[in-house]
């Protein structure tokens, strides 16, 4: 069925609408009452204006001003000061659908975008659970908006429209506590029936990896193992064949750096190969998403130099705060041809975990990846990186400093110095830390 028609339409629900399995409601349904936009104080003493005939059916909604404006721009005002009334919007949004149609190309494809940016627009809304023969993985990310999830949801044919999940959502205070994790949902939902789903933990997918930041391949493996049963082995050799994962070519072959730590789910018939696609896919979406290969460019270093930057601020800081600092010590000494002198990498290359710092012999260890000993950056990443550290490696502060020392290892806390000597009295600081907790730090 078509969806039902928007007060002051007129035609253009005929025009637009396309059959589908499920029926759907407008916005203008479920509103009772007009509301007055956010962040405009009605005066007292202003008389109240007489709503146009033309708007009496339908109440005010925040997010149609908003996309009013969006539309019209701030030249759109109208001389009295006001925005442009709900016919110079429509006007605005059949213009640009029109738009999208001659831009399309025309013909179905660009029906079909027109068509998908009105319903967009009215954030109309099915009715009911769902079509029951569908079922849809939607995985909700920690940190994700209630508009995130809209359009994850309106992506993946779960509700009608984003606009319809964020209205819901916004009227349960509970739409805070969704947890992140995959819920398996079905296509076609009214948007109160999949913000029931997500409120409930019971609808979490049970066959999830959660694998944080900072993990070694070593130790993504063995997780890995645990919980789906497959062999460390199976993983080692799907890690050896980097073509049929998808690995990007500047990634030079080895996977370490490029499985991305996530929330995954997996079906009990995954390879292990399957399971390490899934990763890097995941990586390959953030990387166009921090828009890797073009900030790389911009920094002179390639993408694998940034994520081998990466993978070492992940291993340096708690505390992320800091993190374009830390690359800006790391390309300063890169540019100046000084050791970087990571004990994170003397970690990596003496294949020790549990602690922060080294001993005078673990830190001659012959390897390339002990940066005491070698110049330059190691020739891979030295763990998996989250978006965070990637983030900073891309986007380091500019300045003059050459060291940095993590005085509290706990809270993440962290100096930095230009010279030496400023050096020297942060590390006595970071020493008299390691006094106290001298089961974590070398001799």
């Amino acid at each position: 069925m078509k969806p039902k028609r928007a007060a002051d339409d007129g035609d253009l629900d005929d025009f637009f609408a396309a059959p589908g399995p499920a029926r759907a409601t407008s916005r203008a349904d479920d509103d009772d009452e007009p509301r007055r936009r956010p962040g405009r104080a009605q005066d007292p003493d202003e008389e109240e204006e007489e709503p146009d005939e033309a708007r009496e059916d339908e109440p005010a909604d925040e997010d149609d001003e908003d996309l009013g404006d969006d539309l019209l721009g701030a030249d759109g005002a109208t001389p009295g000061g006001r925005r442009g009334r709900r016919g110079s919007r429509l006007k605005s949004v059949i213009a640009v659908l029109l738009s999208i149609v001659i831009i399309g190309g025309g013909g179905y494809l660009g029906f079909q975008k027109a068509s998908q940016a009105w319903t967009s627009y009215r954030g109309v809304d099915y009715e009911g659970a769902g079509d029951e023969s569908t079922s849809v993985p939607v995985t909700i990310r920690e940190g994700m908006t209630i508009t995130e999830m809209g359009d994850t949801l309106a992506a993946d044919q779960v509700v009608a429209s984003s606009r319809a999940f964020v209205r819901i959502a916004n009227q349960d205070e509970r739409s805070s506590s969704i947890h992140a994790g995959t819920y398996m949902m079905r296509q076609h939902m009214s948007a109160r029936a999949a913000l029931d789903l997500l409120l409930d933990p019971a609808n979490l997918a049970t066959n999830l990896i959660t694998l944080r930041e900072g993990l070694r391949d070593s130790e993504v493996f063995a997780q890995l193992s645990q919980t789906t049963g497959i062999p460390v082995s199976d993983f080692e050799a799907a890690a050896a064949d980097p073509a049929a994962l998808g690995l990007p070519d500047y990634a030079q072959g080895d996977v370490e750096g490029y499985l991305f730590p996530e929330t995954y789910t997996y079906d009990p018939a995954d390879t292990a190969a399957d399971v390490l696609a899934k990763m890097i896919d995941q990586f390959k979406r953030i990387a166009t998403e921090e828009d890797l290969v073009g900030r790389a460019a911009a920094l002179g270093r390639s993408p694998h130099d940034v994520v081998v930057v990466a993978s070492i601020i992940e291993k340096e800081t708690t505390n992320f705060d800091y993190g374009p600092q830390i690359a800006e010590v790391f390309y300063n000494r890169l540019e100046r041809n000084v050791k970087l002198q990571s004990d994170a990498t003397v970690i990596y290359a003496n294949n020790m975990t549990g602690r922060i710092t080294t001993t005078d012999e673990e830190r001659s260890v012959d390897s390339p990846y002990n940066t005491y000993t070698r110049e330059g950056l190691p020739p891979g990443a030295i763990s998996n990186p989250g978006q965070e550290a990637l983030h900073s490696a891309l986007n380091p502060a500019r300045g003059d400093y050459m060291y940095f020392v993590a005085v509290n290892p706990d809270t993440g806390e962290t100096k930095f110095a230009v010279t030496e000597e400023e050096h020297a009295a942060n590390v006595a600081e970071f020493q008299a830390w390691c006094q106290d907790n001298a089961d974590r730090c070398g001799e």
